[in-house]
């Protein structure tokens, strides 16, 4: 491999390893206590509520300037991983849904979403737009990856070994990372100036002419899909599948195709631009929600349910890399994580709030009808499009040849 190829190669890895470390906290939070707690059948309310844990990542923009502006992203993201092992190792010893349980889900959330500000602004900062689509792979493959091994892997070990033994498995994970991002990070990695000011420079980006339309992008476009995501694993349970297979199919599984989607989307971005992405994309993405409608609508079985999970899991990966790339693009390199955490927190609070009262809406509509109700949650996103289009087209595409 020829230097500028070993180079063009180097900024992916490192997100890989910086975005596995992101989705770990994250899947765990999301995709294994949602099936905990679904398996030791607490009930449909509780786990719904689960998403409110996710305030920590709609609240990150709070403390996203002490991250810009004291120490390095790297002592950041190692601290921060710190705290997220001792999560792991203690929710295998506090009963679930209780308050202990609570407390160190909520801690769990806040360590992530604090890495998370030091992952995303160090990854804005170093990526170059031309890269942004197959770093944007990169990191969503990775992120899946972590998440698969958070989900479907915690599940397989908790059937095999007990949920107890299987938390402090995993909380070995984080402490491998450690390793790793001391090794491939400088020390000095991420310092901002010492005038930095990400306040400031965040209410100049509010007052940028066009914000508020991008601001209300960032809120609906993935609405429905968030909807969707924390009653899917309940449905699959009442349906009489075991956790092993619940974790392998709507994690393991899921996970995988939603690689081959984010890769498959990042070469779309790559090829037609942010804009013809969101737009194509996000339909492809609204619509696979209607394999899950179709299927708790008329009790189709057992394949038809699996084509539904990978129809939107696939098409999950589409939506999340253009996604992606859109929240990076509008994004000024020298105040990363300030912005970039005020554009996720947006999207977060949405999330949140979806997922927080899925689980009242599903058990009043049913599951059937709650599925129809979540495809027809994109379309406000979708219909804002227009009004963002001249600012991100003709967007960097990322370099090709060999």
């Amino acid at each position: 491999m020829s230097a500028p190829a070993r180079s063009r190669w180097l900024l992916p890895t490192l997100a890989s390893i910086l975005y596995f470390s992101q989705g770990l906290p994250f899947g765990v939070v999301t995709e294994t206590l949602n099936l905990y707690l679904a398996a030791v059948h607490a009930p449909l309310a509780q786990v719904g509520l689960l998403s409110s844990v996710g305030l920590a990542w709609t609240l990150k923009l709070f403390w996203a300037p002490a991250v810009d502006l004291a120490g390095t992203y790297r002592a950041w993201i190692c601290g921060a991983l710190v705290v997220i092992t001792a999560s792991l190792a203690t929710l295998g010893f506090v009963t679930p849904a209780t308050t202990p349980f609570w407390i160190v889900a909520a801690v769990l959330a806040l360590a992530s979403a604090t890495q998370d500000i030091a992952i995303d602004a160090l990854t804005i900062r170093i990526t170059p737009p031309e890269q942004l689509g197959i770093v944007n792979s990169a990191r969503v493959t990775s992120y899946r990856v972590a998440i698969i091994l958070a989900g479907g892997g915690i599940a397989v070990l908790a059937d095999r070994i007990g949920w107890r033994h299987a938390f402090l498995v995993s909380a070995i994970l984080p402490l491998l990372i450690i390793v790793a991002l001391l090794t491939a990070l400088p020390r000095e990695a991420g310092r901002a100036d010492a005038h930095a000011n990400p306040l400031r420079a965040l209410v100049a980006w509010l007052q940028r002419p066009g914000s508020l339309p991008l601001l209300a992008v960032v809120l609906l476009y993935r609405l429905g899909d968030s909807a969707l995501s924390p009653m899917i694993k309940p449905y699959w349970i009442a349906r009489g599948f075991t956790a092993t297979e619940v974790g392998n199919v709507t994690t393991t599984l899921g996970m995988i195709c939603t690689i081959a989607g984010a890769i498959a989307g990042g070469a779309f971005v790559a090829r037609f631009g942010i804009f013809a992405g969101l737009f194509w994309l996000g339909l492809v993405q609204m619509l696979s929600n209607l394999g899950y409608a179709f299927v708790a609508t008329t009790g189709a079985g057992r394949s038809a349910l699996y084509g539904a999970a990978v129809i939107e899991t696939f098409c999950g990966g589409l939506g999340i890399a253009a996604f992606l790339s859109f929240l990076m693009f509008v994004c000024d390199k020298e105040n990363a994580a300030t912005e970039f955490a005020m554009l996720s927190a947006v999207f977060g609070f949405t999330r949140t709030l979806a997922g927080s009262v899925s689980g009242f809406f599903a058990q009043d509509l049913g599951y059937a009808r709650y599925y129809w109700l979540t495809a027809a949650l994109a379309l406000p996103g979708l219909a804002l499009l227009p009004l963002i289009r001249e600012r991100v087209r003709g967007t960097a595409t990322v370099v090709t040849d060999a």
